[in-house]
């Protein structure tokens, strides 16, 4: 999608890279939703760690997300002080 805009950008391996906890901070002040609008409730990982969002602190999902990227929605595409959380092809155009 962004390879048909005029946006530069780069690309990270979450897996291979993963985010630090002051990345994930800073990312989730951008975000809709903050920290709980970065994490991805449908994974596996999400569902085997039995997690009650009512109940776990935005530190603790920060600290789950640095350890395991899997629980980050994806992609984060990062445009400024602008975020996209997820698939998103209207805000992603927009960036552009």
């Amino acid at each position: 999608m962004l390879s048909r805009t005029k946006v530069a950008f780069t690309t990270r391996d979450l897996f291979k890279q993963p985010l630090t906890t002051a990345e994930i901070k800073a990312l989730a002040a951008k975000a809709p939703g903050g920290v709980r609008g970065l994490l991805s409730t449908r994974t596996s990982q999400y569902k085997a760690l039995g997690l009650d969002t009512k109940k776990v602190s935005d530190e603790q999902l920060i600290a789950l997300m640095a350890k395991e990227p899997r629980l980050l929605r994806r992609p984060l595409t990062l445009a400024g002080n602008r975020l996209v959380v997820g698939f998103d092809g209207a805000a992603l155009e927009a960036l552009g």
